[in-house]
Formats: C-alpha cells, structure tokens, sequence
C-alpha cells in the first residue's frame, strides 16, 4: 500500500507489523484470515484506529468480503480482551453506516473520501471505486482562467511577472506569453496539475499564486494532485491500477488524465 494512513507508524520489531504491512497493502491478492487477526491486533496496539477511521473500515469490509476471515475471526472472540477484544467485535457486528462500504462517496468532496475508495479497491481488488478517483482528473480546470484573470488585473490582485515569475511557472509547464499586451497562459495541459507539481515542489510563484485563491479553489487543485499522486503511485504498487492508467489515460476527458500514465 502506498497510502500513508495505511502503513506502519514507524519501524517496528513487533511481529505483527508484517502482516498490518501485507493486509493493509492489497489482501485481495492473498487472503489469509490468520494475518487478518493479526494486523487487527498490530493496529489496536499501536491505536492506528484512533489515528485513521479508515484502517478499521478497511478491516470491517475484509470480514464482509471474505467469509473464510470472518469465520476465523469469529473463532477468535472468545479469547480476545480489552481494547482487542472491542475492535474485534466492531469488526464482527460494524454499526450501520459503515455496514457494505455504505460510506463510500458518490462523488469524492475530499482527500479522506479518496482514502476510502482506495481502502476498498485494497480489499476487494474492485476497480469501480478508482473510477470515482479518475474521475477528479476529469473536472473543469479553474486555476489557467484564475492566472489569466490574475495576469490582466481583473477586480483582484494581480501577480508581477517578471523573469523570475516567468521561469518559475515555465518549469512546470506554464507557459507564458503575451496577447495584446497582456500575459496569459499559453502552454495546453490540465493547469490545475501542473500547479499542484509546483506546490509539492516548493515552486514560489505557485505558492504565491495558490495563495491568492478562494478556498473552494485551493481545495479543488488538492483533490486533483491527490488524484494524481494517489493513481501514479498505486499504479506502481498494483498491475491493476497500471493497466487502468495505461488504458484510462488514451481515452477521452480532462488533460490531466494524459498524466496518469505510468510510462510517462
């Protein structure tokens, strides 16, 4: 698994780390219900539960997939005390809401919504909930016409583009250049991912104009960097989600689906 909220804290000589490591990554590959209790235990220990809802959703949804694992784990009850004991039976008899992935999002609002689809696809090798993740790349571009807005000095405050600005947005791939006598962005592309690629690396202009957006705006270039981020880096981990990019990224929709292609 690539996902943070997934992997161990931090190095550990605990036993069961192992098999949190090799659950959490991807059981739909080798479902093994005795490693199923143990990354169970492994988290309760390390109260990676109280940390991220998700990683107990992830092991609710295991033991609704597979029966061989809740059979075991229902095997496990009786011996079970304390605070494992508790996740234990969370597991068994999850509260409605979380019952059947019911808390999937329609439509992803979030980073945490992300987790969620990513979550599922780990435990039941399902591709239909990373569409919901592709399908942020799809959405409308807002930051080329806010820079464009920001470039000609539209009711707002405008950004300096001198040398430096020019340079710095040129080596993301946002090209400038001038049209009757205003700057506009003029290199094609999903801007709002090349944006993103310049706040992950500490791109100053970028940062400068990310600052000057609405939050409605800020959150939106999140959501599709973490799209993007979370798609090239489980098509490394996933042959699955390779293929889905590889094929995903030649059909039709936003630009920034050209991107998800792990070739490139």
């Amino acid at each position: 698994m690539t996902e943070p909220h997934t992997a161990p804290p931090e190095p550990s000589t605990d036993p069961d780390a192992e098999h949190f490591a090799q659950v959490t990554s991807g059981i739909y590959r080798n479902v093994v219900p005795a490693a199923v209790w143990q990354a169970i235990r492994y988290a309760v220990r390390h109260e990676l539960p109280a940390k991220n809802p998700t990683i107990m959703m992830m092991f609710v949804r295991i033991a609704e997939v597979y029966a061989d694992v809740h059979e075991f784990l229902q095997s496990q009850l009786s011996n079970a005390e304390g605070a494992e004991c508790s996740a234990l039976q969370l597991v068994l008899d999850p509260p409605v809401g979380i019952r059947d992935a019911e808390y999937l999002p329609e439509r992803i609002e979030s980073p945490g919504e992300m987790d969620l689809c990513w979550a599922e696809f780990l435990v039941t090798g399902s591709i239909d909930p990373v569409e919901k993740v592709l399908a942020v790349l799809d959405r409308d571009d807002l930051t080329r016409p806010f820079v464009d807005s920001l470039l000609a000095g539209e009711d707002r405050p405008s950004i300096d583009v001198g040398e430096k600005e020019i340079g710095e947005l040129g080596s993301v791939g946002i090209a400038l250049g001038q049209n009757a006598g205003h700057w506009q962005i003029v290199s094609p592309g999903d801007i709002d991912i090349l944006l993103w690629f310049g706040l992950k690396d500490q791109n100053s202009t970028c940062i400068q104009v990310f600052e000057k957006m609405n939050e409605e705006q800020r959150v939106h270039v999140a959501n599709k960097g973490a799209a993007m981020w979370s798609l090239r880096a489980n098509a490394g981990q996933h042959g699955k989600i390779r293929l889905f990019c590889e094929e995903q990224s030649k059909l039709e929709g936003g630009r920034g689906r050209l991107l998800i292609d792990p070739a490139h």
